[in-house]
């Protein structure tokens, strides 16, 4: 792999993150038709890295006030004698309850069936079928329209049983094809979470994730071909570029013009669907 194509993928990887166009299948596509035969999963996975750096980057703010006040709540002798009510009254604590909550299914689809799921990096074919469901999936929220402002923590929102179904969404999301963004947060619209909320809760969610996909992949950094300065250089540019991407996102969510990347989904698909019947 060249710095140019570790760019490239960068720049890929960036702008289609956060964007509900599912970064996975792009990859698998653009080495694909640049040659690189090969699936590079353990390369892909640093790229996420990347883009979490940008999620950091932009909710530095909500996750500092997660810790602070997850912190104090914990500190306080009234968590240990009434953990559940405390629980309840606590903003912060409730947060970081449903990130963890979220996360449990989507670590369990990930363990469990890894070498299924990495197998599908081999295939267009399925990459291609995968882009147009999520074009369908974007399509979701438009089914259930429901309005709210909130500007705090999904305390009221977000009700627990809805942590692991999101979860769920974000588990299948391993699949390439899928967008991990897209699916999380079409639900979250779906179950009528506000945009604010289903965007900070999808890609918060996406942390424990990504960093639980580092630690099955690192093991892999041996034996990849890839060098690591070119890795290197695919993250930093993954991150300036999703960095700008994620702050794009966000104005394209609050103006309720989510959906239309599902047009976007379904034509990638269908071509990619159809140059990989006729070779």
């Amino acid at each position: 792999m060249t710095f140019l194509q570790a760019i490239l993928l960068g720049i890929l990887q960036g702008l289609t993150e956060f964007l509900p166009v599912s970064s996975s299948g792009h990859l698998v596509l653009a080495q694909q038709y640049l040659g690189l035969k090969e699936p590079l999963v353990f390369f892909d996975v640093m790229l996420h890295v990347g883009t979490l750096a940008a999620i950091l980057v932009v909710y530095r703010g909500t996750i500092a006030r997660l810790v602070v006040g997850g912190l104090s709540t914990l500190a306080k002798a009234k968590f240990y004698r009434k953990p559940i009510a405390t629980l309840n009254t606590s903003d912060e604590l409730r947060f970081i309850w449903l990130i963890l909550l979220g996360s449990i299914p989507t670590g369990i689809i990930a363990v469990l069936f890894k070498t299924q799921l990495e197998s599908f990096f081999e295939k267009v074919l399925i990459v291609s079928i995968m882009l147009i469901l999520t074009g369908i999936i974007l399509q979701l929220p438009r089914l259930r329209r429901r309005s709210m402002d909130s500007t705090d923590f999904p305390n009221k929102e977000v009700k627990s049983w809805y942590a692991p179904l999101i979860g769920i969404a974000q588990g299948c999301a391993i699949i390439p094809g899928i967008s991990r963004s897209g699916t999380t947060i079409s639900l979250a619209l779906f179950l009528g979470i506000s945009a604010k909320t289903a965007a900070e809760y999808s890609f918060l969610l996406s942390i424990p994730a990504i960093l639980g996909a580092v630690a099955l992949k690192i093991t892999d950094v041996e034996n990849t071909e890839v060098p690591l300065h070119i890795i290197g250089t695919g993250m930093l540019t993954s991150f300036i570029v999703g960095y700008i991407a994620l702050r794009f996102l966000l104005v394209i969510l609050n103006r309720g013009k989510f959906s239309l990347f599902s047009y976007y989904c379904v034509a990638l698909g269908m071509v990619s669907l159809l140059v990989a019947l006729i070779q």
